[in-house]
């Protein structure tokens, strides 16, 4: 044993034998709050916003965002009330509001600006090949706000940036976060720009979109039909999930990796991950941006912005004006300002295809600078950092081979041993968190945390940490190897941590996977702290005290990560698939959360005299946490904070037999399903609820179900869907719908069906032909993209159709070709579902409805509006 120095603080004094080596379980309470410090320290500097400038900070900062200029106008803006694409609220006086704004920021612009306004009305249509749900998306008379910033004394530019936003809204929402925030924010950077006393370099162009809660139409609107969009080089799309908080740059390139350049050197608050970009790719994230337009329609580069953090609100009535912080504007503001300043001068405009690269890794260190590099340089930097690190454990068991005289064979044992130990603790730890989750889902206590977020370190992370600590320890203590002392043991079991993240990272680098740079910082830092420790020969204690700091900052960076991640899709369990287990996904999260925090510190807890004290305050954090769960401090909901979702519809349907007689016709009140406890906690609530029942075996006799789905895919959730009897809504605009003609072509044997249809601005037709006969054209698009999920065996195919301030009746044309197989379909060639949502018409409904409606809780945040469908067979 080495000679005792003053690191004999750490033992007691009259140590026995039995305890050489081994530290006091102060120390693991020690570590463990620190750890904790860090993790509130992250969480303080987290929150932690710029000032927001006020009017009167403009003349001491006169090219700087202005946040109070920007909440003016998100009052007027948001004052308004829904704006759903389609409404007067939207298609007039939102539209009025922004020509207003922009005509008096060009008013009283630099004179060496030109601002040119104009408000786009488009007609369109595109294909969405979602896997089993495409969709073709039609519009008609839909609105832009489209505004350009040119030099005024030189040519015009023949390059762009474009910033875009949306300035719709959902049904019931005033939407102040999403989108007006952001469109604010355009507001206030196009009056910044306006200010410059030199021109730019290149041309700005900034689309306020009228349609994009709607199947992302406004942006394609402009990439398909404005003469602008082709001067466009880059984009900065901007979009909100929550309200309040960062905005997180999440999308990037692709493949253009000089935007994370120009994003590191100018960007004052940075924000963003791969992470981020990665788990919305992979559809983790039940959205979608305009970014996905401009760069799949409009093959363009750009990067795409938004706030994600405390989603509770996002797509609800209390997306309202006062739950919008000024800090917020600033922070998003500053951001946005200082990248369109540099994106506008940027040379790489001049040719951008020239710049064409990788993807790229990148990621902000607490929000203080950013992090990147391409994609091509993280393999050499993770296959050099694992070889570096390989070559420092080797030498590191090398040296205690020569200490200790074991022998080759020995040693090798010994790191198999532990490696074993391990992973068989990481493996027990991450089953006992993803088999509570099923047990608590099973039990119908699921989302207990989504409250109390804290719930999830004692429910889910707790037991992953009682697992990795045990299994090391209880190796160490029955296992016994006389040749070596316990902390070469667990420097070992510290070794063989690493050697499994450094598998990882191998892995996940040839994959491309660039999230695997959260392995790379941790391997990063311990093979950091082993090169210290090599030099310092591994001198008892003063090796734990270089391992614990070489764990200060890997354990700042995933506090971070763990508050993006959990703040990000905890509020997504309200408004995900509820035929699915939210636990499931929080739980992982949770053991990911807890592998890279704690990796390489649960090992020590081996160390501890008392090891067993420190691992049963573990499991009574768990006990008082399942207690807390239990109670009504876990109910998941909370009124006007974390409500929880329904979507209620009033429909009416009508069927009709071939000949046009009505076959059926009914009303009721449908429940489309938001998160797993729909409707379980109305059940016993709302007592009209008595009554309803799921769908049964609807789904099989009628067309889609016969209801009226907003999207089609909606339909997914049919086997969670409740419905109950209700008495006729009340429709402001009835569908007219009209067979207006039909002509066969004996030369292709086609023949085509011509209709005309009156409704709502948001309707949807449903095409299904029939066993035998085909679909080979339609007015719709210009080809007949391929079906999505079939009914019963028969092709379905989704059109979904917007009109803005255009409501003329709408006429389109089906063409088939073939004869039905079916004796009972002779003469029979689709049937046709056509579809009206009147969302934006809550003053119709019936007294039933709004009674029924009345009735559920004050943590229920509801939708609801009138529904109608018309099945016809042709």
């Amino acid at each position: 044993m080495a000679e005792r120095t003053s690191d004999d603080a750490l033992l007691a004094k009259d140590d026995p034998a039995k305890h050489r080596g081994k530290i006091s379980t102060w120390w693991l309470l020690g570590i463990t709050a620190v750890a904790v410090g860090i993790y509130l320290l992250v969480f303080w500097n987290w929150v932690s916003m710029p000032i927001a400038l006020r009017r009167a900070d403009e003349f001491r900062y006169p090219d700087r965002f202005i946040a109070e200029v920007a909440k003016q106008h998100l009052f007027e803006m948001s004052n308004v009330g829904p704006r759903v694409a389609g409404s007067y609220a939207n298609e007039v006086v939102t539209v009025g509001f922004l020509r207003r704004v922009i005509e008096e920021v060009a008013a009283n612009a630099h004179p060496a600006h030109r601002i040119e306004l104009e408000v786009q009305r488009a007609t369109g249509n595109m294909f969405f090949d979602y896997t089993n749900y495409p969709q073709t998306s039609v519009y008609r008379g839909i609105q832009n706000v489209v505004v350009r910033v040119v030099p005024a004394g030189r040519e015009e530019p023949d390059n762009y940036l474009m910033l875009s936003s949306h300035f719709d809204s959902v049904p019931q929402s005033p939407g102040a976060g999403d989108d007006g925030t952001m469109s604010v924010v355009m507001l206030e950077v196009l009056r910044k720009v306006s200010q410059l006393s030199e021109a730019l370099a290149h041309g700005l162009v900034f689309v306020f979109n009228g349609c994009e809660e709607n199947t992302l139409q406004g942006s394609h609107a402009f990439v398909a039909h404005h003469r602008w969009f082709a001067k466009v080089r880059t984009f900065i799309n901007m979009d909100v999930a929550a309200n309040g908080g960062r905005d997180i740059m999440f999308q990037a390139g692709p493949k253009y990796s000089f935007l994370m350049e120009y994003y590191r050197d100018n960007v004052p608050h940075p924000y963003c991950t791969a992470v981020a970009e990665e788990l919305f790719q992979a559809d983790l994230v039940p959205s979608e941006t305009d970014y996905y337009v401009y760069t799949k329609f409009g093959h363009l580069p750009g990067m795409d912005f938004a706030h994600s953090t405390w989603g509770y609100l996002y797509h609800t009535a209390y997306d309202a004006y006062d739950t919008i912080p000024n800090e917020t504007l600033q922070h998003t503001g500053d951001n946005v300002l200082a990248l369109t300043k540099a994106l506008a001068n940027a040379d790489e405009l001049y040719n951008i295809a020239e710049h064409e690269g990788s993807k790229a890794v990148f990621f902000d260190f607490l929000n203080w600078f950013l992090v990147y590099y391409p994609l091509w340089a993280s393999i050499l930097l993770n296959l050099g950092l694992s070889a570096v690190a390989l070559a420092t454990i080797g030498v590191s068991l090398w040296l205690t081979m020569r200490r200790t005289n074991i022998t080759l064979r020995s040693l090798s044992i010994e790191c198999l041993a532990s490696g074993g130990v391990i992973l068989l603790s990481i493996v027990v730890g991450a089953g006992l968190s993803l088999v509570l989750g099923v047990i608590l889902n099973a039990v119908g206590s699921s989302m207990r945390w989504f409250t109390q977020t804290w719930l999830i370190f004692g429910l889910y992370i707790t037991p992953y940490l009682i697992a990795t600590s045990a299994g090391p320890m209880l190796y160490l203590r029955f296992v016994r190897k006389e040749q070596l002392a316990l902390q070469t043991r667990v420097q070992i079991l510290l070794h063989v941590t690493c050697l499994i993240y450094v598998l990882i990272l191998i892995v996940l680098t040839a994959m491309s996977i660039r999230s695997g740079y959260l392995f790379t910082l941790a391997i990063l830092f311990y093979t950091i702290t082993g090169l210290v420790n090599l030099l310092l020969q591994h001198t008892t204690y003063h090796w734990i005290y270089v391992h614990l700091l070489g764990q200060i900052v890997p354990i700042a960076y995933y506090s971070s990560i763990s508050l993006t991640s959990f703040a990000t899709f905890i509020p997504m369990q309200g408004r995900g698939n509820a035929g699915s287990n939210p636990e499931l996904l929080i739980a992982l999260f949770a053991v990911l959360i807890g592998l890279l925090i704690a990796g390489f510190l649960t090992p020590l807890v081996a160390l501890a005299r008392n090891a067993y004290l420190f691992i049963g305050l573990l499991g009574v954090f768990f006990v008082v946490s399942i207690i807390v769960m239990v109670t009504e401090a876990g109910f998941p909901f909370r009124a006007h904070v974390t409500p929880q979702r329904y979507y209620v519809y009033h429909i009416e349907r009508n069927f009709y037999h071939l000949n046009g007689t009505l076959r059926h016709s009914e009303a009721k009140f449908y429940l489309h399903p938001q998160d797993r406890h729909t409707p379980d906690l109305i059940m016993d609530v709302v007592p009209e609820m008595a009554h309803a029942s799921q769908l049964g075996d609807e789904c099989e006799r009628e067309l889609y179900c016969g209801i009226p789905f907003y999207q089609n895919n909606h339909h997914g959730q049919r086997e969670n869907a409740w419905w109950l009897p209700a008495g006729k809504p009340h429709f402001p605009q009835p569908v007219d719908f009209r067979h207006t003609g039909r002509q066969y072509d004996p030369g292709t044997n086609a023949t085509t069906f011509r209709f005309r249809v009156t409704g709502t601005d948001h309707m949807s037709f449903y095409v299904s032909p029939v066993f035998g006969v085909q679909l080979v054209g339609w007015s719709f698009s210009d080809a007949i993209p391929r079906s999505g999920r079939s009914w019963n065996g028969q092709d379905v195919h989704y059109v979904n159709f917007v009109h803005g301030i255009d409501d003329s009746p709408y006429e389109f044309s089906i063409t088939t070709q073939g004869e039905a197989r079916k004796l009972s379909e002779l003469g029979w060639h689709f049937y046709l579902n056509i579809v009206a949502q009147y969302m934006h018409h809550e003053e119709y409904r019936t007294d039933e409805f709004q009674t029924f409606i009345g009735h559920f809780p004050d943590y229920a945040h509801v939708v609801a509006y009138p529904a109608y469908l018309e099945s016809w067979i042709f």
